[in-house]
């Protein structure tokens, strides 16, 4: 039950077969995910994610006997989230909302860190959660989570930066300044960026960006979807 003592243990790297399908807005915050079309893009954002998922043992804080107490939704196993997502029960709302708590929380007291989540979305979390948890049923929520945020870290955000608002007709993102900076000097270094890394979302970037996607043979819309991003940032 939640609450109890929780050991540590390894585990190791699962194979995960299936795709992304498309959801509805959930209500929490998102960053501009945007699936329907675009779900044929992300499914390599869902192998590259869960591939290395659990490669390494979790870096856990713990007590002299690797005990600690487990609290709310982290206890729950894999198979009570499958359900409550195809559902989109009060469950599912709830286990999102601790997703949400157990970042900030690494946020709040993980070193050099402002944001482990540099641009992905909750949304991306999610899915990548429920792709490996409908193939591991009864792994824990809490060792899914620490196993994302292990191998989001490297490329967190390591100080505050600005928000910057951005727009393709419908369509909305809110991403860091400082993510905006490393977008460029990726574009730059491929040749498609000549101007400087300032982190303001020019239309010389947003055409940098196009002619990226042209070159992945994603829709060219100059908008700093998910799966751009992913290719652009994190291949």
């Amino acid at each position: 039950m939640p609450g109890q003592s929780w050991r540590r243990k390894t585990v190791v790297n699962p194979a995960v077969g299936g795709n992304i399908h498309s959801v509805r807005p959930l209500g929490f915050r998102d960053k501009g995910l945007v699936f329907n079309k675009r779900v044929i893009q992300m499914k390599f954002i869902r192998l590259a994610i869960v591939g290395l998922l659990f490669q390494t043992g979790f870096a856990w804080a713990a007590d002299g006997d690797e005990k600690f107490a487990m609290k709310g939704a982290g206890f729950l196993p894999c198979q009570t989230f499958v359900k409550a997502r195809e559902s989109k029960s009060n469950v599912y709302y709830m286990i999102g909302g601790w997703v949400e708590g157990y970042v900030s929380a690494h946020n709040r007291y993980a070193k050099d860190t402002f944001d482990v989540m540099a641009f992905e979305s909750l949304e991306l979390l999610l899915n990548v959660m429920q792709n490996h948890c409908q193939a591991n049923p009864t792994h824990r929520l809490h060792a899914v989570v620490n196993a994302l945020i292990i191998e989001l870290s490297p490329d967190r955000l390591r100080q505050a930066s600005p928000r910057v608002q951005i727009t393709e007709g419908e369509r909305k993102a809110t991403l860091r300044r400082e993510t905006i900076r490393r977008m460029q000097t990726k574009l730059a270094a491929l040749d498609l960026y000549k101007s400087e890394a300032n982190g303001r979302f020019t239309e010389e970037t947003r055409s940098a960006l196009m002619a990226f996607q042209s070159d992945l043979k994603f829709e060219t819309t100059g908008f700093p979807d998910q799966a751009t991003l992913w290719r652009l940032l994190r291949k």
